[in-house]
């Protein structure tokens, strides 16, 4: 594995995010103090449900990128550019499919939407203006999945990030100034349009054998095999949409939209971490993905208890985090207290991110072993779950009725996965790895409850340095800890080890 390559990708995905993470807050602080909770509640609301439409794509992405780190490792150019021209026919093909499915749910709109105060022609606009941002990106960044198949990844990351500033800096000026989301979002798709055209421009110039095979086919057995994983990856990607993307319009629908606004404001706070964590996981896949692909078995599943165990250390600090000073941001620095939410909503928040974040390596690993069916076995169990477990509780305990569906589902998910990595695929005892697993769940318990009773007396009268010291306490104190409780583990040292021998192979 290219350590360094690993490396870069990381550092530039995890800074593109922090950056972004600083223009999201201050937009949706724009968004909600000039034009309403309500209007940030119907924001997430249609993007969740563009992308739940978006599984159209079928999974294709997957399909393909899973085939490219072979042929990339025996630099097979014509196999590489078939499958690069399959992709594009196909994402042809799933744009006009996604374009007929959003507009088939336009009559629909309102049903998701529970005391909306806007009128049926402005909700239309703003969810075509999103369901022609999401059919445009179909055609014109499909490229960018070669450079994260060949660990390039940090060249779409750093175009990301700049053409999120801008679209960022539109929002929160247009807004500012007039009011005008329709605008600033029709700006936003010009902007998102001619960022994925540069990428294509640079995948073009990058690997110019892509035009000169631009006709090429894929073999008959390659083929067979892509289609044969997409309609596994199909059901994965749909249940997975509806795992993750139907919690809002759950509220939305059954709660309000203006308090779907209120839990979109935290959703932001745990999603910017969320964000950063997934673009680690997705720095990770080329590399294991390549590892598996030279029946490096070993090297992968020492990778992935590496792995998990960073990701350990990243879900505890930033957890604790954002339970000790979510609440504290939103009243003071951000929005004010009419926005607030309980603390126990906090609470439950951040338990499905650590759940979620800790699951994450293994979830990586399931994709690049390609294993897809066994994938969408606990793809569609966990959705299912997701929706009986929220729908049924929803009316009896609200928000915290979604928030539990969504953490047994997260739950038997990573459950699920570790049985089928390591019976299925490596035919080894999973003992081991399910015992690490559960020591991070204890000591991030313990490590929260720790932190809860130390939040008010450490932010005392508030203010912004109190702020900042409460937020490296809350992160830095289970950091400390877990270092120290585990400073002579193989883990820890493996870790260093890979640090200080970065140009080396793993």
């Amino acid at each position: 594995m290219r350590v360094k390559n690993l490396m870069r990708n990381s550092f530039f995905s995890v800074f593109s995010q922090i950056v972004l993470i600083g223009f999201g807050f201050v937009s949706n602080r724009v968004l909600n103090l000039r034009l309403g909770e309500a209007l940030v509640g119907l924001n997430g609301v249609v993007s969740n449900i563009i992308s739940i439409l978006s599984v159209s794509e079928l999974g294709i992405a997957t399909a393909v990128v899973y085939h490219l780190y072979q042929a990339l490792a025996k630099q097979d150019e014509r196999e590489i550019a078939g499958l690069m021209n399959l992709y594009r026919r196909a994402y042809r093909i799933f744009a006009v499919a996604i374009t007929a499915l959003g507009l088939a749910v336009l009559p629909f709109l309102q049903l998701f939407l529970k005391d909306n105060p806007f009128t049926t022609d402005y909700v239309r606009i703003i969810y075509l203006l999103w369901l022609l941002r999401t059919v445009l990106s179909y055609l014109l960044s499909y490229r960018r999945s070669l450079l994260i198949a060949d660990q390039q990844e940090y060249i779409v990351s750093i175009t990301a990030l700049f053409a999120n500033a801008v679209n960022y800096s539109v929002v929160i000026g247009i807004v500012s100034v007039t009011e005008n989301y329709v605008l600033a979002l029709s700006i936003n798709i010009v902007v998102e349009a001619v960022s994925n055209l540069w990428i294509s421009y640079y995948v073009n110039r990058r690997y110019p054998f892509l035009k000169t095979f631009r006709r090429q086919a894929v073999e008959d057995g390659v083929k067979k095999s892509v289609f044969g994983n997409i309609k596994n990856i199909f059901v994965v990607r749909l249940a997975n949409k509806l795992l993750t993307a139907t919690d809002n319009v759950i509220v939305s629908g059954f709660i309000g939209v203006a308090f779907a606004g209120l839990y979109s404001n935290y959703c932001l706070i745990v999603n910017a971490l969320i964000n950063i964590a997934v673009a680690l996981s997705n720095s990770l896949q080329p590399g294991v993905g390549t590892m598996f692909a030279a029946k490096e078995n070993e090297q992968g599943e020492g990778m992935l208890r590496i792995s998990t165990f960073l990701f350990f250390l990243l879900a505890a600090s930033a957890g604790c985090g954002v339970y000790a000073g979510a609440n504290f941001f939103v009243r003071d620095l951000w929005l004010g207290e009419r926005y607030l939410m309980d603390l126990s909503v906090v609470r439950s928040c951040v338990v499905n991110f650590y759940v979620l974040v800790l699951s994450l390596p293994i979830s990586v690993v399931m994709g690049v072993t390609g294993l897809f069916e066994r994938e969408r076995n606990i793809a569609v169990i966990s959705a299912m779950l997701n929706m009986l477990l929220s729908l049924g509780m929803v009316k009896y305990w609200g928000i915290f009725g979604v928030l539990a569906g969504t953490f047994a589902a997260y739950l038997v998910q990573m459950c699920y996965r570790i049985y089928v990595f390591y019976h299925v695929y490596l035919g080894k005892d999973m003992g081991g790895y399910v015992a690490e697993i559960l020591q991070y769940l204890v000591l991030g318990a313990a490590e929260l409850w720790l932190v809860h009773t130390i939040s008010a007396p450490v932010y005392g009268s508030g203010g912004l340095f109190r702020f900042l010291l409460l937020c490296l306490v809350a992160a830095g104190l289970p950091l400390a800890l877990n270092l120290l409780f585990f400073c002579r583990s193989e883990r820890l040292h493996r870790i260093f080890s890979m640090v200080c021998h970065g140009n080396k192979s793993a």
